[in-house]
């Protein structure tokens, strides 16, 4: 019996060769020479199995390198050639105009609303639900990348949120009407920013560490600076129906420049793709299963946390705390977002011969001092050099997370990550301004600042016993990418 399954294995070995396959260990196995002497199928001394060729590399230029950190155990072969740099260019064009869409809006809708006679909730509501449709939608539209891909995805969401603005905030003249437009269009959001964030993702492992933080820095580019400005800017050249109108435009021109750079994007699998809600109950299940990805996800919310309440706090603690001027105080929040992104555009090179472990240990470091300079400010300088920590602090935090993101994303596959790697800023972002507002009503603004600088502390103590930078199981990055 064993005599002939060594038979058939030598068969399957000549076979094999034959038709100019790859022999592995695996299909030598069992196979013995002497059996294949006797069959005629090979002459005494020659061999039939042999080592494997070796293979070219993966993603990239270096044959392997090992990615850092949390996934310390995680090969990547590397074979595809490095990116054309009008790659990384449209991704950053891509951001920058994103960007500077939902900065205008960010500053003219809740003007909009005060010009409607709208009540101070309403405004509030106004300000705080154009993102909601992120933390909504995150996961469903990460799922649904699979089955459609990111092209169609991306003129879905880019289109109907130019119609929105050029046939229906230009008519709307009722608050709750602005509210309802503003629930809809954040809804939309989703379809776009998850579609170019998990490209991204996908392609940073042939961009390099260096360029990790570029698109986000665009990204940031256009909501806190070009988006405020050129809004004011226009609203006082055109009016409202004007904005509205050039805003439409613009995101009319997002389309036409994200479909060019998602020209190579993966299609979508059709039918063949794993059903939406089976797709949802997935995520859920690599969230619990897998401990590296939740590190990640809380990481990157606690960030979004820090900065949401300083953006949205540090103004009022600078006037009514400090005397500042209106303008002296909104210049902490544009020295802040300034340090930001050019910490994204530039540390990359500096931080990327560090691990994880070491980039992480920067970060928290920064953001716990920067939190206790803030919750126990020694005078107006304390707020200076605490905007120009948080900067520094969350840019080399996002900076390393957006690489563990890739990695995860090259594992576990580009809607599965991609979604779950959204929904963590704004998960942040609400939790900051909305928990932090009811904090700083009973306790007073400074009380924000003095829970953040807890949870950093802790935050600190995990990363020191190791729980932050170590991951469950080894992690083996395929070419190919799972469904």
């Amino acid at each position: 019996m064993l005599r002939q399954q060594r038979t058939r294995a030598a068969r399957v070995l000549l076979e094999q060769q034959a038709a100019g396959g790859a022999l592995t260990p695996a299909s030598c196995r069992g196979a013995r020479g002497d059996e294949a002497v006797a069959m005629g199928l090979r002459r005494p001394g020659s061999v039939i199995c042999r080592a494997p060729a070796r293979q070219p590399p993966r993603f990239g230029t270096a044959d392997e390198r090992a990615v850092r950190g949390p996934l310390a155990s995680v090969r990547v072969m590397t074979s595809s050639p490095p990116l054309p740099q009008r790659y990384l260019l449209g991704f950053m064009v891509l951001g920058l105009l994103a960007g500077t869409s939902n900065g205008v809006a960010k500053v003219v809708l809740p003007l909009y609303a005060a010009y409607l006679h709208a009540s101070p909730w309403q405004i509030g509501l106004v300000g705080g639900l154009q993102f909601t449709g992120m933390l909504l939608l995150s996961m469903p539209v990460g799922g649904l990348l699979d089955r459609h891909g990111s092209r169609p995805l991306y003129r879905f969401g880019g289109l109907a949120g130019a119609a929105l603005y050029l046939l229906g905030f230009t008519r709307m003249d009722r608050p709750w009407q602005l509210i309802a437009g503003v629930v809809l269009f954040g809804l939309l959001n989703p379809f776009r920013m998850v579609a170019t964030q998990t490209e991204f993702l996908h392609l940073l492992p042939r961009l390099g560490p260096r360029k990790a933080g570029w698109q986000r820095a665009s990204h940031s580019l256009g909501m806190f600076f070009v988006g405020p400005m050129l809004g004011a800017q226009l609203l006082g050249l055109v009016g409202y129906t004007g904005v509205f109108v050039v805003t439409g435009l613009g995101l009319l021109a997002t389309v036409f420049v994200g479909d060019r750079v998602l020209s190579g994007a993966p299609p979508g699998r059709g039918r063949s793709a794993t059903p939406l809600v089976e797709r949802l109950r997935g995520q859920v299940g690599i969230i619990l299963s897998r401990r590296e990805l939740r590190q990640s996800m809380l990481i990157e919310l606690c960030g979004q946390m820090a900065m949401s309440y300083f953006a949205v706090f540090v103004v009022l603690i600078g006037i009514r705390e400090f005397h500042l001027s209106v303008p002296q105080a909104a210049s902490l929040v544009t020295l802040q977002g300034a340090v930001f992104v050019l910490t994204l555009l530039l540390a990359g090179g500096v931080l990327s011969p560090l691990r994880d472990a070491a980039r992480y240990a920067i970060a928290f470091s920064l953001l716990l001092a920067t939190e206790i300079l803030l919750a126990f400010p020694l005078g107006v300088a304390s707020l200076w050099i605490g905007a120009v920590l948080l900067g520094l602090g969350l840019g080399v935090q996002h900076l390393t997370s957006v690489n563990r993101f890739a990695a995860l994303t090259a594992e576990l596959g580009r809607g599965r990550v991609g979604g779950l790697f959204s929904l963590s800023g704004p998960a942040g972002s609400l939790i900051g301004a909305v928990a932090g507002g009811s904090l700083g009503q009973r306790f007073g603004l400074l009380s924000g600042f003095r829970v953040l600088a807890v949870l950093y502390a802790v935050l600190m103590v995990w990363h020191g016993r190791g729980v932050m930078t170590e991951s469950d199981q080894p992690v083996a990055l395929a070419e190919g990418e799972p469904e």
